[in-house]
């Protein structure tokens, strides 16, 4: 879902990280509002905003693509795509995605981030 946040130009520098905006209006530093409401707003024949900064975020922006599936892919394991729709590569994807979750993804996941050097929570040190 994508919202427009409005954030103070004199606490926050223009181009400051999208995490730190999230932070602010969850401490009640910057607003947000839905696409809809802020049209609403900016439409006010009252508004007239110089001292905030604006910026859309999608909070999607959390998650990080792990990977993609190409029809390339399968025909390079030597499967014939010409026959291959969209909907059965979203279903194709889906299930890789589903494997990789179940059988690597957990595993992998602590031993990549331990030798790229990601530090651990202290409450998480001894695990």
């Amino acid at each position: 879902m994508k919202y427009i946040y409005v954030y103070p130009n004199e606490k926050f520098e223009k181009n400051v990280d999208n995490e730190t905006i999230i932070r602010a209006w969850e401490e009640g530093e910057a607003e947000r509002y839905t696409p809809e409401k802020f049209t609403e707003l900016i439409n006010d024949d009252d508004f007239c905003d110089v001292a905030n900064w604006i910026r859309v975020i999608d909070e999607d922006e959390s998650y990080f693509e792990i990977s993609c599936l190409h029809r390339y892919d399968l025909e390079y394991v030597g499967y014939d795509t010409s026959q291959v729709d969209n909907s059965v590569m979203k279903k194709l994807a889906s299930k890789l995605g589903d494997d990789y979750c179940e059988q690597l993804f957990w595993n992998s996941l602590p031993i990549i981030a331990d030798c790229m050097g990601i530090p651990k929570r202290e409450d998480d040190k001894n695990i």
